[in-house]
């Protein structure tokens, strides 16, 4: 059997990994509970069940792509998982992780928790982020245990040169994020100082190969915003209402036209879009910051939109 992918992008890989965790225990087992630290405890060998297994739980120190809730040997564990094909980490990323673990822990979420990145092979040797782990798994790994054709084909898609090219990382591009999460922090937080986007990277590949600069958004689902930023525009999607569009057209025409936004509708969702200025990740950053600054004040404005919409 041959099975293609137009594309496979890290939630993909994120439903994956959560789909195996939920049901194979012998993946569990020979990845998760396989860590030095675990080992020496005990827990690759001892009885288990997966109680929970949950995606992108975000709180006020970040977000965790995948995380799961084992009960080992009459204890709680908790994995908290970072998934990455080719986004740029952000900084400090390996850190917010355990300080969400030790916060969990201290609430009585769980009695332990267990930090791990997963990852192609390249990307935890190279990239310095990555190092910071202390579990490290390789999507290399993962395909060759696999005997499951279409993980096979999903994992193999996720790997090629010809379909996912990695961010360049080279010293401009590198030091355009870190200054741009600098940028979020002074400029975008609440009164507590919290930062009020939830960034991180989107490859944003084009069927040419060049690697575009998208900046994705986390919000309460269906939501998302993406300031695509080759492209010059802002979109605040809405996930599983690509066949509503004349009806939310209807019922939001008065906001959307008093706001002067525009509705475009995709197979499986919708986008209420708003115009930018370019914005170019290989220039030095305080070139970009006036179109940084309207972009991320229109992602700002469609946030707040988000209360405001009729949707059915």
């Amino acid at each position: 059997m041959t099975i293609q992918f137009d594309s496979v992008y890290e939630r993909d890989m994120d439903m994956l990994i959560m789909r195996k965790l939920a049901y194979d225990k012998d993946f569990v087992r020979r990845f998760f509970l396989s860590g030095e630290e675990l080992k020496e405890k005990g827990y690759d060998k001892a009885e288990f069940s997966v109680e929970k297994v949950a995606h992108s739980v975000m709180t006020e120190d970040g977000e965790s792509d995948v995380e799961a809730i084992l009960s080992v040997g009459g204890k709680r564990i908790a994995l908290l998982i970072e998934d990455k094909i080719d986004a740029v980490a952000q900084p400090n990323q390996a850190d917010r992780y355990s300080i969400r673990g030790r916060k969990a822990v201290d609430r009585g979420d769980y009695d332990e928790y267990y930090v791990f990145i997963v990852a192609p092979r390249d990307y935890l040797n190279n990239d310095a982020e990555a190092k910071k782990y202390s579990h490290r798994i390789s999507y290399e790994d993962i395909l060759m245990s696999s005997d499951d054709c279409f993980e096979k084909a999903m994992i193999g898609h996720a790997l090629s040169d010809a379909n996912n090219v990695r961010l360049p990382r080279d010293a401009v591009v590198t030091a355009f994020w870190d200054r741009l999460y600098d940028y979020l922090d002074e400029n975008y937080h609440d009164k507590d100082g919290h930062r009020i986007f939830h960034v991180h990277g989107h490859k944003g590949l084009e069927r040419s190969g060049q690697t575009g600069q998208w900046i994705s958004m986390s919000c309460a689902k269906p939501y998302g915003i993406q300031i695509k930023s080759d492209r010059g525009y802002v979109d605040l999607e809405i996930g599983g209402y690509g066949d509503r569009f004349a009806q939310f057209s209807n019922d939001n025409k008065a906001l959307i036209d008093e706001k002067r936004l525009y509705v475009r509708a995709a197979s499986k969702s919708l986008a209420i879009r708003k115009y930018i200025d370019l914005i170019d990740f290989t220039q030095p950053f305080e070139s970009q910051t006036p179109a940084l600054k309207k972009a991320f004040d229109s992602a700002k404005e469609l946030q707040d939109l988000i209360p405001k919409l009729k949707i059915k």
